[in-house]
């Protein structure tokens, strides 16, 4: 009985490891287009002849025929206007005696969703130069990417940070603070520079493919977003040391 026992606790063990390792198993793709962005898909056939006839199929929908005569005449381009979400491509090889190959292993094509950027209000609009108030020493701005769909596995955001000092560009702008290095859909820029005057800070977000994902991203002309609207923070001067002199 005893046996029995141990044996059905180690069952069920590898069984819960086996649920919790599955849950944390990540889909990723074999590339991911973000705008219009487009991929060539070439088959992959060392036997290829002219007058073959090349099958390029979505699903079990057959997009395309084409008639091989060299060079990249089989290659077929998925379009830049393909739906959000995942989509499956094969091809198969029709030999110009009519004999039909065996269709090839899946390519996998994620269309990535369109995305805005828009920056927070900063947590403080003014604050006091060269550290005279250390409770409000510098200021903090969320720049938040909303997807128009829930993103893969393996997908995630870069952001760029810009600034303006009265109205010149600031280069680097790691001279005037730094971003908390976030992939996800926030990225929180803090801004702790202490020379009076106005600062303008605007950000961009684009898509990034995370550690472990070995596919490809073609981005499109519109992929990289820029924030709806600018923040500004104006930092003010410290007031000088004064004296004291005798008033009557």
């Amino acid at each position: 009985m005893k046996t029995t026992i141990t044996r059905n606790i180690l069952t069920t063990l590898i069984l819960l490891l086996g649920l919790t390792f599955a849950s944390y198993a990540q889909t990723y793709y074999d590339v991911y287009l973000c705008d219009n962005a487009t991929a060539t898909l070439q088959p992959q056939e060392p036997n290829l002849t002219n007058g073959d006839k090349v099958h390029w199929y979505l699903g079990a929908t057959e997009v395309a025929v084409y008639t091989y005569a060299g060079g990249t005449s089989a290659n077929y381009t998925v379009p830049g206007n393909l739906p959000v979400g995942a989509h499956s491509y094969t091809t198969r090889i029709e030999s110009a005696a009519g004999c039909l190959g065996d269709p090839s292993d899946p390519f996998s094509v994620y269309k990535l969703p369109t995305k805005t950027l828009a920056l927070s209000t900063p947590t403080n609009t003014t604050y006091c130069g060269d550290n005279s108030n250390p409770a409000a020493n510098s200021s903090q701005i969320t720049a938040t990417a909303s997807p128009a769909s829930p993103l893969p596995d393996g997908v995630g955001y870069t952001y760029t940070w810009t600034a303006t000092f009265n109205g010149n560009p600031v280069m680097p702008i790691t001279t005037i603070g730094s971003s908390n290095g976030s992939t996800t859909n926030q990225n929180v820029f803090t801004l702790t520079a202490s020379d009076a005057g106005s600062y303008v800070l605007n950000a961009t977000v684009n898509y990034t493919l995370l550690p472990g994902n070995i596919g490809v991203l073609r981005a499109g002309a519109g992929c990289e977003v820029s924030a709806t609207a600018t923040q500004t923070i104006t930092i003010t001067p410290k007031p000088g040391k004064p004296s004291i002199s005798l008033a009557n």
